[in-house]
């Protein structure tokens, strides 16, 4: 993967091959954020409209909760909604909604962890709010207590 002169632009592999012999190129991807994501930031998610559900769709808050992440690669998102999560002991309510200009309540869907690309992530109003360790602490500890831990040996 290269830069192809402008900023933010990342041409993939094979794009200029598959021209030359006819095929349809691969896809530019543009970034709209211009600093790498860092766990407990916030930004909205261009889902895919094609989801099935339970999936999330469309445009949406997120929280980081990968670490040491780069603009080419993965990142892991953890989504927030506004609909009340009152039956599922997987979404945690946060304290504030970390949206600027929102006040409504929101809730952290924590069993459903997505590895999304950087393309897919711009800033909420223009900033990129962050939760504090405190407002994340739970978050994290939901996420990790949703992902089972293996017991006993090697295919467990």
């Amino acid at each position: 993967m290269a830069p192809d002169g402008e900023r933010g632009t990342l041409r993939l592999p094979g794009r200029a091959d598959a021209v030359s012999v006819g095929r349809n190129p691969a896809p530019v991807v543009r970034y709209r954020i211009k600093a790498v994501p860092s766990i407990r930031n916030v930004y909205y998610c261009g889902f895919p409209d094609a989801a099935l559900p339970p999936e999330f769709s469309k445009r949406r808050p997120v929280i980081v909760v990968s670490y040491k992440n780069s603009q080419s690669g993965p990142i892991l998102v953890v989504p927030i909604t506004m609909r009340a999560q009152a039956g599922n002991k997987w979404a945690i309510r946060l304290g504030r909604n970390p949206t600027p200009g929102e006040t409504c309540d929101v809730w952290v869907v924590c069993n459903h962890l997505y590895t999304v690309s950087c393309a897919r992530l711009t800033a909420t109003h223009g900033v990129v709010p962050r939760l504090t360790p405190s407002e994340f602490r739970p978050v994290h500890e939901m996420v990790l207590k949703w992902i089972p831990t293996p017991v006993g040996g090697e295919n467990a």
